[in-house]
């Protein structure tokens, strides 16, 4: 949500970026809170700070949006709620307030200017030219749903919170050097091993599945011989930056525009400065003379303060860039003239402009088409607002798809047979809205449901459902193919591990590893040196990589391979473990920087959960489950 502008200690806060997370958050999650109290409408209450049914609402709703753009469109309300969705956001909306009430408490308070310069150089609210762009901000106010008065109000805690969590925690920035080294030794440990490899398809031929067992197999594993649900949509899109090209502009607003944004039209003279700096004026004025006898400006300031050539360049300044008492001095220099001695706080400058880049400024009438265009998208994104309410009266008052499009002299685009990614029966995309939010209201509206309003990135979309196909399973006559083929691939890999698990135990009661290759028609081979975590070994599954890691040398080990034959039935590996390599001590100083941050990070996290726990018996969280419930069956869709 607000994490694009947030840097430091704020990194820590991770909103739902993927499902399995979203079950982590009930490790310290409500289920400790106290429940229920009284009659009241609010979802929660943290001291005397109350949780409201809208807020929750809203920030649930943009939970799941913000899901629905990673995990694909079709991902639902009900989902969100059956993986605990509606916890872990009241669970995070718990936390910040507790973090809000603890900031307030230790006298930590956040300025109109910090909100401000938050905001204005917050990389989602610039312009291609690096400037604030109000455009961008009010397009991010409008997909998030919040006014501007909110966001600002939000700004405000989250900076708090920033700067309490940072003080507190953010002097944890190394771990001890032999939990450094401990935990290196462990991951960076090498393991060799000698193998061979079953293949499944050089076994015997499987006998062909009884009916019965087809039937079973069918029945269990529907989901495979089911097709998609498909659906057929009709929609008309109105979209701010083509309406921009119809919106009256007159000259003075685009005069008014480009006085507004000057500086966004202007590039700055440029200058390569160099500088010796010296603590009294009597040197620099002696250093000056030994110039003006002919001394050159490097050599004197080597003699005088032993810097070299590049020691001396500041670079390529703007008149902005340099300190205010010396500028003056610097753009008033000739090219590869060597100023007089000039006092700032840091001391007696000699300065020399050795490049002079000269600047420019777009004219009028040269930024005329571009302004024009911001203008009129400004004013066509403000009218939306407007124009959003006519058409979501016409459609209260019963009109159709057709008629809002004839009204606004639209064309309506129409897709058949569309699944949940928006691919057609023929399994290639069509020209669909790119909102993530289409699909995922294609697949939750029904035929008999009037015509959906849709707010996009840059204007809205109105949507009709015009038919379903339903998911049919496949009568088993037109897929008993199909389910025998899983059957034998099935067996062929069960016997593949049968026949790993037959020559494991002829090898462990003293038989050879190579004449068991040698009746496989197989060969021995040896892994490539094995660590802790993803096989090194391409052969090799995380089951046999993690099993010769809980073994000892000479042990032998079975599992399936790393990757199917070219048939698709498993393989299975028959692993004897050969040697046990200790971390190489320059692998381990290699990786201690990096292991130390992320130990130090886990460690921080810990205590950040202990400072959660405490904070939540102090100040005190009340929840109301049910208040819960109404909120999102009331308002989490949208």
């Amino acid at each position: 949500m607000l994490q694009q502008m947030r840097s430091g200690a704020a990194s820590w806060i991770a909103k739902g970026l993927m499902v399995l997370l979203i079950l982590s958050f009930g490790v310290w999650g409500i289920a400790d809170y106290v429940r229920g109290f009284g009659g009241s409408g609010d979802v929660a209450k943290v001291g005397s700070v109350a949780i409201g049914q809208g807020e929750f609402a809203d920030a649930f709703r943009r939970e799941v949006n913000n899901l629905r753009r990673r995990f694909g469109s079709a991902f639902s309300s009900e989902q969100a709620r059956q993986l605990g969705l509606d916890e872990s956001v009241l669970n995070r909306l718990v936390e910040d307030k507790l973090y809000v009430q603890a900031a307030r408490g230790l006298g930590i308070s956040v300025s109109d200017q910090q909100v401000r310069d938050t905001i204005m150089n917050a990389p989602t609210f610039k312009s291609m030219t690096g400037q604030f762009d109000r455009l961008a901000f009010d397009s991010y106010l409008r997909t998030e749903g919040y006014t501007e008065a909110m966001l600002v109000a939000l700004l405000r805690e989250d900076i708090a919170r920033t700067y309490l969590v940072g003080s507190l925690f953010g002097s944890v920035t190394a771990a001890p050097k032999s939990m450094t080294d401990a935990l290196l030794a462990y991951r960076l440990e090498r393991r060799l091993a000698e193998y061979v490899i079953v293949d499944a398809t050089k076994l015997p031929a499987p006998a062909a599945p009884a009916d019965a067992q087809i039937e079973e197999y069918y029945k269990a594993n529907p989901g495979a011989y089911t097709t998609q649900e498909r659906r057929s949509v009709a929609w008309i899109e109105i979209d701010a930056e083509q309406r921009a090209k119809q919106m009256t502009v007159t000259d003075d607003e685009l005069r008014a525009e480009y006085d507004a944004n000057s500086a966004a039209y202007t590039v700055p003279e440029k200058r390569a400065v160099e500088q010796v700096v010296f603590a009294t004026e009597a040197d620099a004025k002696a250093a000056a003379e030994a110039m003006a006898k002919g001394e050159s400006f490097l050599a004197m300031a080597e003699r005088t303060q032993k810097l070299k050539a590049d020691d001396v360049k500041l670079g390529l300044l703007t008149r902005a860039e340099l300190p205010a008492s010396i500028a003056n001095a610097v753009f008033a220099l000739e090219l590869n003239k060597t100023s007089e001695p000039t006092i700032s706080p840091f001391g007696f400058h000699l300065l020399r402009v050795t490049a002079i880049e000269a600047g420019s400024t777009r004219s009028f009438e040269q930024a005329k088409d571009e302004l024009r265009q911001q203008v009129g998208l400004r004013k066509a994104i403000s009218g939306m607002v407007k124009l959003r309410q006519q058409i979501d009266d016409q459609l209260a008052g019963g009109a159709t798809l057709d008629e809002v499009a004839k009204a606004q002299a639209l064309t309506i685009q129409q897709a058949a047979d569309i699944d949940s990614q928006g691919l057609g029966a023929d399994g290639k995309p069509g020209n669909l809205p790119k909102q993530p939010t289409f699909f995922a209201e294609t697949f939750q509206l029904g035929p008999e449901a009037e015509p959906h309003i849709i707010d996009s990135d840059t204007g809205l979309i109105v949507l009709k459902v015009t038919g379903i196909k339903p998911a049919t399973l496949r009568p088993l006559d037109q897929v008993k193919a199909d389910v025998v083929a899983a059957l034998q691939l099935r067996a062929r890999g069960e016997a593949a591990t049968a026949k790993a698990n037959e020559i494991a135990e002829r090898v462990r009661a003293g038989g050879d590893l190579g004449k068991e290759a040698a009746a496989l028609n197989a060969g021995v081979q040896l892994s490539a040196p094995l660590t802790r975590g993803q096989p090194a070994e391409r052969n090799f599954s995380p089951v046999i990589n993690g099993s010769l890691f809980n073994a000892k040398p000479g042990e032998v080990v079975t599992g399936p391979a790393a990757m199917p034959g070219p048939s698709g039935a498993a393989n299975a590996i028959v692993a004897r473990l050969t040697r046990i390599e200790a971390a190489d001590p320059a692998a381990i100083a290699r990786g201690q920087d990096q292991t130390s941050q992320q130990l130090a990070g886990g460690m921080a996290q810990d205590l950040l959960q202990q400072y959660r726990q405490v904070l939540q018996k102090d100040i005190g969280v009340t929840v109301n489950v049910a208040a819960r419930s109404r909120a999102i069956s009331g308002g989490g869709e949208q």
